[in-house]
């Protein structure tokens, strides 16, 4: 048995069907069917139920992808030993990342690429559904988002814990406020995500179970131009906490406020193959290293207002 066969069996089982095992094989779809029968005849026993327009593996094939699984993760491991690594990996690869979220990651992100100069990297922007969807369907090999369930086959490791920053002008009236109710919030012009977000979702909910009515609001597509319009003096923001601490900036205070939103969780998602790879195992724990406590350490818990990048005592 020779690995052009298995591989072929194993990138038919990762995408479902003979078309994109074919076009990443560069065969035909006819030499990567009788691949799969040639391998089928030889181990005798059938490996995926024929469906119009999908392959399922069959319980004997769900057995036997386990088993190439392991093949793979042995023959990259070797690889990896006998490869030279004074210049880093090598290879390609990609990310897609939330809009907000990529801020944060970006100088992680690069820090890994600048200590393995030959390995490329495609960085896109795009909101968590949209990224689950590209991880599911073989697209991208690496997704950072907030993810509330994904579907099987595709694992999740959690990076950190997000939650909600208020943000005003250092000159703000809230600035001398010893303690923030939400009718504190809702007097003035409130800079927030569109609804769409699942955030904004979480805020208006609160608003919505409280009975406070916010009329006045400004809705943006990102934090950074939440923050930038804040700057500018047209309201007050509630921002993620990551980005409050991405960048920091002079004239702008910040408070959390988690306490009236609560915390999102923010995962790394992956199909289990990419793990095998040891430049994505070695991105992959990076990023789970690089991130745990990074905004926790930070924040500022309610009672104490900051400038972003900097704790002040309460007052």
């Amino acid at each position: 048995m020779d690995t052009k066969k298995l591989r072929t069996f194993w990138l038919v089982a990762k995408y479902g069907n003979l078309l994109s095992a074919a076009n990443r094989l560069k065969l035909s779809l006819p030499a990567v069917s009788i691949q799969l029968k040639k391998l089928e005849r030889e181990l005798g026993v059938p490996l995926f139920h024929h469906l119009p327009n999908k392959l399922i593996l069959t319980d004997q094939g769900q057995v036997f992808l386990r088993e190439v699984n392991k093949v793979f993760e042995a023959l990259e491991r070797a690889k990896a030993v006998v490869s030279d690594k004074a210049d880093g990996y090598s290879g390609r690869i990609s990310i897609s990342l939330g809009s907000d979220i990529a801020k944060f990651f970006a100088p992680r992100i690069a820090s890994f690429i600048r200590n393995h100069p030959r390995l490329g990297i495609t960085l896109l922007a795009r909101p968590s559904p949209e990224t689950l969807s590209l991880v599911a369907g073989g697209e991208i090999d690496l997704g950072v988002g907030r993810f509330e369930s994904v579907p099987r086959g595709i694992h999740k490791k959690k990076l950190l814990e997000n939650g909600v920053s208020l943000v005003f002008p250092r000159n703000h009236p809230l600035s001398r406020k010893e303690k923030l109710g939400l009718a504190d919030l809702a007097a003035y012009r409130l800079i927030m995500l569109t609804r769409s977000s699942e955030t904004r979702r979480i805020i208006d909910s609160v608003f919505l179970r409280k009975r406070i009515e916010v009329e006045n609001i400004l809705e943006v597509g990102s934090c950074q131009s939440a923050l930038d319009f804040v700057r500018l003096g047209l309201g007050v923001g509630l921002v993620h906490d990551m980005c409050v601490f991405a960048e920091p900036q002079k004239k702008i205070l910040s408070r959390n406020v988690s306490e009236f939103f609560g915390v999102t969780a923010v995962f790394l998602i992956y199909r289990p193959a990419i793990s095998l790879h040891p430049a994505y195992r070695a991105l992959i724990d990076y990023l789970h290293s690089s991130s745990r406590h990074k905004v926790s350490d930070r924040l500022v818990y309610p009672g104490k207002v900051a400038g972003l990048g900097q704790h002040i005592s309460r007052r």
